[in-house]
């Protein structure tokens, strides 16, 4: 029994407590089958069981959502009939130890999670974090994560129009690939997971099932060490020109209604799907094995039940239209075979080799253990202060530190990233990459349309994870309301280290309240979502181990809607002349900012908290002068502060090289020239308007700032060639933008 014990440890992942629990649930020591089956499907991946004390706290209705967590996908209502599908998932294991095909199928599945629901993808964002950009391992890393996007993206013929890409050291030893796919569809045609009948026959349809991502599940539900580092069999390999096919082939089944219930075969394959879509019916199903097709002859059943060979789906139709059914999965040249039958008790019985092989409860097997796990205060935050900046003398060359925090690779455009991927296929993109939210239309004959981002701010939510992760959903907000929308829902990607860990526990349930509260306030529920723990890696440092762990990574993606999708408001500054307004309010925090480490050499100290009453009104505020008409331009101030807010908005005009020139009476505002030019967490917009507005512009422009209590004060005018602020800063346009753009 010890042995069995300790290989259900190493290999299944299983502790030993749940061991013994699974052994009391079967009244007997369970067999190699039955611990893969256990092992995927109480695995951290699949059944968030140290996660959903907490996730359960989260809003998921109001708004337009008409089908929140549970399924493959959120849907919300987009209106004449139409509804948008979307998710963000992790695949940070994988494309740890292959990045070119780790990123690749994380980007194939979270397609199929859309068009499960049958709608047609329309757009791929993704948010990438990696090393220290001087690590030696980084460009690697990076070169191979963006061409696994980009090939499985682009052969798609989906578009990837938005993301984020973050270089922190942090990362080094754990890479983090978030994936995000929306789709549309008619509201009358959604397909859920949770359809099936007694009698419907159980179809298995697209690739032939392999060797490749077995224990894929179970592998990314725990810490890497050097020797798992090499677990490449258990990655998947993509075909994204058979997906397209099972892509085409799903929806044609669908239009001609010949599909009760289907389910993605993602993590745990097989396992998953059969017991996810048994679970949610309230059915049993007949499994045979014998039927499943096999890339590797000889496969052991646990072997089939575990792989995570991409472009596969598990479907359940009705007897009488399994040949139809057949017909069309044979037109696209893609396998289509009976693999079993759904029946009323609640069980999987699996047949192999013509005979009764298996039978498992299904509640057994679904409703495994939740974990409310011991909380413990990080110790290093009893070490992060407020930060007192008159400690700091003010560095000889702001100029200087000015031209670092433009150019560095956390700030700088990443065209060299996005320009990689298709982004304009479907002629569906307004607002491309590289501004403050993607901007899409409906379709080509309308005007309607939605916005999307995804973004977080790790060493916030390290230094203060409720802060952090409230910060992740703002931003995402402020980048929509930028553009003139309105914030509707998200979708998060959790990535944190071990659960095991008090102290991350604590990071994970201070920053899910964080995402709760801003999600609360501005009406943003959360639709779907994935949890992705034990990013950590076990390390030697001579005689000594220890623990490189990610800093708490909460990542948000977010949809909202614009009426007229042309109209949108893009950051970037127009036309010389116009003038410089600065919107909100700003706190003078350098706590936490790229200036610190920069300039001092250290970005730990406490950030500035939200108001997150004020943010509702502050957004409110800007979208009521954008559907006013009256602004140019628009731009929130984040990393690298008010200078990097000026700076961005002259230099990505695609046509023209910009400058400004800016004079603010700081010493009103209490502050020093550095917390002025450069902290981050401020509540506030760079705005443009018209030089010289009339009268009736003015006049609303007040009565709207009045309604929402907000203040607005112009601050400078839009010129050609230099960046100037206050006579510190002098910069020539033309070089900035020249670093700007060839820094990553």
């Amino acid at each position: 029994m010890d042995k069995t014990k300790k290989q259900a440890e190493k290999l299944f992942g299983l502790s030993a407590e749940e061991y013994e629990k699974i052994s009391e649930l079967l009244g007997r020591e369970p067999d190699s089958f039955e611990l893969g089956i256990f092992s995927a499907m109480w695995s951290e991946h699949c059944s968030y069981k140290s996660s959903k004390v907490y996730l359960k706290t989260l809003p998921t209705e109001g708004g337009k959502v008409l089908i929140g967590p549970g399924e493959n996908a959120g849907v919300v209502d987009f209106g004449d009939g139409d509804v948008l599908v979307f998710k963000m998932e992790s695949h940070n294991h994988p494309s740890f130890i292959e990045p070119f095909q780790g990123s690749a199928t994380g980007v194939g599945g979270i397609m199929r999670d859309i068009f499960t629901m049958g709608a047609r993808p329309v757009a791929n964002l993704n948010s990438l974090r990696f090393g220290s950009f001087s690590h030696p391992r980084t460009p690697y890393y990076l070169s191979e994560v963006v061409k696994g996007i980009g090939f499985y993206g682009n052969c798609m013929g989906v578009p990837t129009v938005g993301g984020e890409v973050v270089f922190d050291e942090c990362y080094n030893d754990n890479i983090l690939v978030n994936a995000f796919t929306i789709g549309i569809a008619k509201k009358d045609g959604i397909f859920l997971s949770s359809k099936c009948e007694v009698g419907n026959i159980v179809v298995y349809v697209g690739s032939a099932t392999g060797m490749d991502g077995i224990h894929g599940a179970t592998m990314a539900s725990e810490e890497f060490d050097l020797k798992k580092n090499k677990k490449r069999s258990t990655v998947q390999v993509g075909d994204p020109f058979t997906e397209k096919l099972l892509l085409e082939a799903c929806l044609e089944a669908m239009e001609k209604k010949l599909i009760v219930s289907i389910q993605d075969m993602g993590a745990a394959g097989l396992t998953s799907s059969s017991f996810e879509m048994a679970d949610k019916s309230g059915k049993g199903m007949l499994i045979d094995l014998d039927a499943i097709p096999l890339r590797t002859a000889g496969m052991a059943p646990v072997e089939m039940m575990l792989s995570e060979s991409q472009e596969r789906m598990l479907i359940a139709c009705e007897k009488e239209k399994f040949a139809e059914l057949k017909a069309v999965f044979d037109k696209w040249g893609l396998n289509c075979v009976k693999a079993g039958e759904v029946i009323k008790e609640k069980v999987i019985k699996f047949y192999y080799k013509s005979k009764i092989y298996k039978t498992l409860d299904v509640d057994v097997i679904v409703n495994g253990p939740e974990y409310k796990r011991p909380l413990k205060k990080p110790q290093y935050l009893n070490k992060i202060k407020s930060v007192k900046i008159n400690n700091y003398k003010i560095p000889e060359n702001l100029n200087a530190l000015a031209v670092k925090i433009i150019t560095h690779p956390n700030i700088a455009s990443k065209r060299a990233v996005f320009t990689q991927y298709d982004y304009s296929i479907g002629t569906a993109t307004i607002v491309p990459p590289g501004f403050s939210a993607a901007v899409l239309r409906a379709n080509v004959n309308s005007c309607k349309g939605f916005l999307l981002n995804a973004g977080g701010n790790s060493r916030y939510t390290y230094l203060d994870p409720f802060t952090g992760g409230a910060l992740a959903v703002t931003e995402c907000a402020r980048n929509i309301t930028a553009c003139g929308g309105y914030p509707a829902a998200i979708t998060d990607c959790l990535n944190f280290a071990s659960p095991e860990d008090p102290e991350v526990m604590w990071q994970f349930a201070y920053a899910v309240e964080g995402i709760k509260s801003a999600a609360v306030k501005l009406n943003t529920p959360v639709i779907s979502g994935n949890v992705s723990f034990y990013n950590e890696t076990a390390k030697k440092d001579g005689d000594k181990t220890y623990v490189s762990k990610i800093y708490p990574t909460p990542v948000i993606g977010m949809l909202g809607f614009i009426d007229d999708a042309g109209s949108a408001v893009t950051p970037f500054f127009k036309d010389e002349g116009d003038e410089i307004y600065l919107l909100g309010s700003l706190k003078g925090s350098l706590g936490g900012s790229l200036y610190m480490e920069l300039a001092y050499g250290d970005f730990r100290q406490k950030p500035a908290g939200l108001d997150l009453d004020y943010e509702v009104r502050l957004q409110n505020c800007l979208r009521s002068l954008i559907n006013k008409g009256f602004l140019k331009s628009a731009a929130d101030i984040s990393e690298g502060g008010i200078f990097t807010a000026l700076a961005e908005s002259a230099v990505t005009n695609p046509e023209k090289i910009l400058g400004f020139n800016v004079n603010c009476d700081i010493k009103a505002l209490g502050l020093r020239i550095d917390e002025f030019l450069f902290s981050e967490f401020e509540q506030a917009f760079i705005i443009t308007m018209v030089q010289k507005p009339d009268g009736r512009r003015k006049s609303e422009t007040a009565a709207i700032l009045k309604k929402y209590g907000i203040k607005s004060e112009k601050i400078g005018v839009v010129e050609k060639g230099a960046m100037k602020i206050n006579g510190i800063i002098n910069l020539k346009s033309g070089k900035i933008k020249e670093g700007y753009y060839s820094a990553v």
